[in-house]
Parts: structure tokens; C-alpha cells; sequence
């Protein structure tokens, strides 16, 4: 299987366009008219707002117009499957109409990036937004509500983060976004059972957020799916090291050390998923199992 070539040099813009293809390959999709068009759309937008705009590219102005566009003269709403290809490649979201968070902020982010305007991506648990920073105005851009404009503290308030580090609600860099990008691509894969493109998408989410335990998870199930039970408990006992408390880290990780033969390490795994996760019925279940493979004879 050929993957794209995803280097850093790339643009947010280019690596959409490389993904989207190889991802649209992946489902016998050849037909690439339509992604062409969008792309050529895009670029023909890109210019007409750095004529307009002038001098005021990198201005609150060039978010404004921005927001306009996607808005109201691209009528894009909200699609709430927010892991399918149709909600998140950006020339489906166009074609549709609709588009899940993340599918959305890329055309935002591709635009601004067109013209050189300060917008960033911001991750949160499940999440994903747009900011406007220019080094002393911050303008938060809520993709699921036309770009409206969310104060910090929603946001802190409406997905807790004091437990997770690596949501930190900064500016994302181009090659983090990238990485956001992947991670969701690699999860759709995932759930396609495409295990191969699974883990190279996860890897490259992995290179470009350097504690991301989503990727790092996902990156573990799909070897895990593929049979390469080695590479999976490599990670996944390197993750629970880590991170014992991320949600379902300890129920997959003892699901493939049961699937491994290592029993007795499965039921300790899952024991100490409880101490996080206290009641947990996968968990139980998993320490039940355990316990009766380990009274075999």
C-alpha cells in the first residue's frame, strides 16, 4: 500500500488534498473531479479576498470575511457524525454542506492560511476550534455555530482539562493540526478495519504530537487487529505506564494481553484500571475472565 508523502514543509492546504486522495483511494472512490474543483475554488477564493482585503490580511477584518464566506455565502452548517469522511475531508464538507468540527476549522484554517491571516486550531477533548491570535486580539471561532465567538472560560468550563496535560488550549502549530488531521483519519480507519493506513495515520498523528495518547491508543488497537500482538503491548505498556487513567486504556491493553496468553498481567492491568475507573464493568469482566483462565488446571 502507498501512503501519501505527508513532510513537514507542507502546507495545511496540501497535506488535506494528499490525505484526502489517498483516503478516498482506500474506499474505491477514483472519481477526484469533484475534490479538483473544490481545490481550484479554494484557490480562486484565496485571491479574490487577498484583492479585497489589501493591506488588512492579517487583520480581525480577514477573519471576519472569512467566517462570511464559510457562513453565509457557503451556507456550511454542523454534521454531528463527526468520524466519517464525508464530515471531515474538506471538499466533501463543501460539496455537502455540513461538516463536523474539525472538517470545517480546515477550510477556515485553509483560507487563512491562503492569505496569511493569524488563525490557529485549538484541540480539547473531542473537540476541535479555530482562534484568531495576532499577538494582542484573541478571538475564538466556534466551527459547530457559524464561527461564533466563545469566551476562553466556556470552553475551559465546558471540557475539563485539568486532568489531561496535552489539552493545554494553546495555538496549535500547522504540523500539530496536521497531526489532528491524521489522528481522525487514522480513527476512521480504524473503524474501517483498515489497519495498515490505521497505524500510519496514528504514527504520523504520534511524530507530530508528542503526548497524544489518543494516537498512541488507537496506533496499539489497529496493530493489535492486525495480529501483531508485540507491537501493540509495546505501546500500550508504554501508554498505561504513563497514563494508567486515560479512559479504556486499561480494558484494551488487559484485552490484548488476555489475547497474548499473559494472564496474570491482564488481571493486574485491569485491577488497576479500577483504581481510576472504580465499577467499571469492563474492567470486572475482564478481571472474571482472568480469574477463570487462571483456575484451569
Amino acid at each position: 500500500m502507498t501512503f501519501p508523502v505527508l513532510n513537514d514543509s507542507l502546507t495545511v492546504e496540501r497535506s488535506c488534498e494528499l490525505i484526502s486522495l489517498h483516503l478516498l483511494s482506500l474506499t474505491g472512490n477514483r472519481d477526484i473531479a469533484q475534490m479538483g474543483s473544490f481545490y481550484h475554488f479554494l484557490d480562486s477564493t484565496g485571491i479574490m479576498l487577498a484583492q479585497s482585503l489589501a493591506n488588512r490580511q492579517k487583520s480581525s477584518a480577514a477573519l471576519d470575511s472569512i467566517i462570511r464566506i464559510v457562513y453565509k455565502t457557503w451556507d456550511i452548517g454542523f454534521d454531528t457524525r463527526d468520524m466519517t469522511l464525508e464530515a471531515l475531508l474538506p471538499h466533501l464538507v463543501y460539496a455537502t454542506k455540513k461538516g463536523a468540527c474539525l472538517g470545517v476549522s480546515l477550510i477556515i484554517l485553509m483560507l487563512a492560511e491562503r492569505i496569511g491571516c493569524p488563525v490557529y486550531g485549538v484541540m480539547l477533548p473531542g473537540h476541535f476550534f479555530c482562534r484568531f491570535d495576532d499577538g494582542s486580539v484573541r478571538i475564538n471561532i466556534e466551527p459547530n455555530m457559524a464561527g461564533f465567538n466563545h469566551t476562553d472560560d466556556y470552553y475551559r468550563t465546558r471540557y475539563p482539562v485539568a486532568s489531561t496535560p496535552w489539552y493545554d488550549f494553546r495555538d496549535l502549530t500547522k504540523q500539530e493540526t496536521i497531526g489532528i488531521l491524521c489522528y481522525n483519519a487514522g480513527t476512521i480507519c480504524l473503524g474501517d478495519s483498515k489497519n495498515d493506513a490505521a497505524v500510519f495515520y496514528c504514527r504520523q498523528a504520534m511524530r507530530r504530537l508528542k503526548s497524544f495518547p489518543e494516537a498512541e491508543g488507537n496506533c496499539a488497537l489497529a496493530y493489535a487487529q492486525m495480529g501483531k500482538i508485540d507491537s501493540s503491548l509495546m505501546i500500550f505498556k508504554g501508554l498505561f505506564s504513563a497514563h494508567p487513567g486515560f479512559v479504556n486504556c486499561a480494558a484494551n491493553y488487559g484485552a490484548v494481553l488476555m489475547q497474548a496468553g499473559k494472564i496474570k498481567e491482564a488481571e493486574e492491568v485491569f485491577r488497576k484500571g479500577l483504581e481510576y475507573f472504580p465499577g467499571d464493568t469492563v474492567l470486572l469482566k475482564g478481571i472474571a475472565k482472568a480469574q477463570k483462565f487462571l483456575k484451569v488446571p
